[in-house]
């Protein structure tokens, strides 16, 4: 396993000079958006809301004894409103902008159109109502864990696509592998690695991602769908609790193989060029699972060992860090493949998968040369 690609990733903090607008929200003159992906392509506007669960259950990652576990949470969701203002993208605090800058290269140039951070905005309103799903028995359900050091906003664009085709989408960050946890007073938390457990290429480092991590952010995403559980109110009881979905990038693509083992209700899971840590490093899936990678096969054996519909899509000429936003955060951003390329690759593959299972639509993969797709 590529670990320390995974857990390393240097992220640079100027943005590229790529700005848009919905067709129909040019009429919005409060204030001038920068958006740096396109809008969101299904048929619904996008709604968003954050809130922290500050009772989630004992915290093994915390570097104080004995504290309860916090969760800042981010849920997109589908509306047909309109109120003509956008969310920034990154938190309101600057937490995770300042972090970003922080981690950046101290000798990489900064280009001349780059953004900033804190300027960024997404296509996502708040205060909006979740619209009145068709099915009439609620919108199904897609919970997303993120890749260490990064945050529940890594995946901003997919996550916000999901939302408008139809999805209830909970973005849990996983505080102490974050890169930063911002709460809603303010507060917050950064990355919390034992001296020696850093490295996961390490006897203890290995044990302490596999045995203390890995179920770590697997009982947040328990326990935030037990949480959505008893609090459908808050979404006017839109929410199908019997359609269920996972999905996560880099690490968070165990807590999301993981936490959909757990949950009965959960029918589907995708990886997204991550890695196998807990139980479903020893112990399959064995429910339909579809694979992203990059051509370094990190998943090809996972793929052989899941008991059930399994996918592999292997796109050629990426890296890891492909399969997040950062190719629109940083101008210049060195990949072999287009950025708007890949991104509506994964927003295909994505969609589609879960649109079947838990639609049940056909699936339809996205048609590029760059697309291997292996299936059983």
């Amino acid at each position: 396993m590529m670990f320390k690609q995974f857990c390393n990733i240097a992220l640079i903090t100027m943005l590229a000079g790529l700005t848009g607008c919905d067709s129909d929200d040019n009429d919005s003159k409060k204030m001038a958006y920068t958006h740096v992906y396109p809008s969101p392509s299904g048929p619904y506007r996008v709604g968003v809301t954050s809130f922290d669960i500050l009772d989630a259950g004992p915290d093994s990652m915390s570097p104080i004894p004995n504290q309860t576990r916090r969760l800042p949470v981010k849920v997109y969701y589908p509306t047909k409103q309109k109120n003509g203002t956008y969310q920034p993208y990154f938190d309101q605090w600057g937490h995770q902008v300042g972090y970003l800058e922080r981690v950046r290269p101290k000798n990489v140039p900064v280009h001349p159109n780059q953004f900033d951070l804190d300027k960024l905005t997404s296509w996502s309103q708040a205060h909006v109502a979740i619209a009145k799903a068709t099915s009439g028995r609620g919108w199904p359900i897609l919970f997303y864990s993120h890749g260490a050091h990064l945050f529940e906003v890594d995946n901003t664009e997919l996550l916000e696509d999901l939302a408008s085709r139809g999805y209830v989408v909970v973005s849990i960050n996983h505080p102490y592998i974050s890169g930063v946890a911002s709460f809603q007073d303010g507060s917050s938390v950064g990355t919390y690695l034992p001296s020696d457990a850093k490295d996961v290429g390490t006897d203890k480092g290995f044990a302490y991602f596999n045995q203390v991590v890995a179920p770590q952010i697997t009982h947040d995403v328990t326990f935030v769908y037990q949480w959505l559980s008893g609090h459908s109110e808050r979404f006017d009881d839109q929410l199908d609790e019997s359609r269920i979905g996972t999905l996560g990038y880099s690490l968070g693509g165990s807590a999301a193989m993981n936490s959909c083992a757990e949950m009965p209700d959960c029918v589907a899971s995708i990886n997204m060029d991550g890695l196998l840590l807990g139980n479903v490093r020893t112990q399959p899936l064995n429910k339909p699972l579809l694979l992203l990678q990059t051509p370094k096969q990190v998943l090809a054996q996972a793929f052989e060992d899941n008991g059930h519909e399994t996918y592999l899509l292997t796109v050629a000429n990426t890296n890891h860090r492909d399969f997040m936003d950062q190719n629109r955060w940083v101008v210049g951003y060195r990949s072999g493949i287009e950025g708007d390329l890949i991104h509506a690759i994964v927003k295909q593959s994505v969609g589609t998968f879960f649109d079947h299972y838990l639609n049940n639509t056909q699936i339809e993969w996205p048609e590029s040369d760059a697309v291997t797709i292996q299936v059983k």
